[in-house]
């Protein structure tokens, strides 16, 4: 079996950054509650829990007084506000990109516009951005939630999840435009450069492989678009927290390329090339 280690792939800057604040907490012993998963990789979690980590879906699941770490996914502002009434010591993991979404749901807002944010609905990144302006926002999967969008509204902006797969997002775009065609775009774009140059490295692979295998959980956003991105361009595409996880069929090809989701560890990565050698 010949394999292709798929360049660039793993850990993203945000994602580096928020393992970083938490990896700081523990070190100093301020043993850190974490809301939600602090990055969407079954492994990290369960190491960061080996360490005394407590993964919390509320937050009156924290004593009073004690540090909680925000995830990387970002936060709606009824969070911050609870979190603050119960004196919560807050580090905040939240990725800049996410952060600029979140500032641009505001401004849009407040100049009237109504917001279709493209992302998935049970994402915690999309929960965050949809509790900066609720009254203002619909959110939007595919092409059939565009009948849910109010066809009342003076102006309309759009915000995207950072981590979706780019050729449908702008097909998506395309036919929003034609029926809101002053829709107002961000000077920048929301998916993140990171996700945009794995899927396009994952796409250019596939063409000479195979089957792509994708380290990363099932929950993790990014790594699903990789999935998705490798299979449109023609490839047999397995998705997988580990090598353990890899069906016995993967034995059949003779090419094979690995890549790894923004928030899968290299080490995963480098068992896999080991296990398919």
């Amino acid at each position: 079996m010949k394999v292709s280690l798929i360049e660039p792939r793993g850990f993203c800057n945000g994602v580096q950054n928020a393992l970083n604040l938490l990896d700081d907490a523990l070190a100093k012993n301020l043993k850190p509650y974490v809301l939600n998963e602090i990055v969407h990789n079954k492994t990290i979690i369960a190491d960061y829990q080996k360490k005394g980590v407590i993964f919390v879906k509320d937050l009156a699941q924290a004593p009073p007084g004690s540090t909680v770490i925000f995830s990387a996914h970002g936060v709606a502002p009824d969070i911050r506000r609870t979190a603050a009434i119960r004196n919560l010591k807050i580090i905040d993991a939240t990725c800049p990109l996410v952060k600029k979404v979140h500032k641009e749901a505001v401004r849009f807002a407040r100049r009237g516009m109504h917001i279709i944010y493209i992302g998935n609905k049970r994402h915690e990144e999309a929960a965050g951005v949809y509790g900066e302006a609720p009254q203002n926002i619909t959110i939007t999967e595919n092409v059939r939630d565009i009948s849910l969008i109010p066809r009342d509204k003076k102006q309309y902006a759009i915000l995207t999840q950072t981590t979706l797969n780019v050729p449908e997002t702008e097909k998506l775009i395309s036919e929003l435009k034609k029926i809101f065609p002053g829709l107002i775009e961000p000077a920048k774009k929301d998916i993140c450069y990171a996700t945009t140059v794995r899927q396009e490295a994952v796409q250019k692979t596939a063409g000479m492989v195979e089957a792509i295998i994708i380290i990363g959980s099932g929950n993790s956003s990014n790594s699903v678009r990789l999935k998705e991105t490798a299979e449109a361009a023609g490839a047999h595409a397995y998705l997988a927290d580990s090598y353990r996880e890899l069906p016995e069929e993967i034995k059949k090809y003779k090419s094979v390329g690995i890549t790894s989701g923004a928030s899968a560890p290299e080490y995963l990565v480098q068992e896999c090339v080991k296990y398919l050698s």
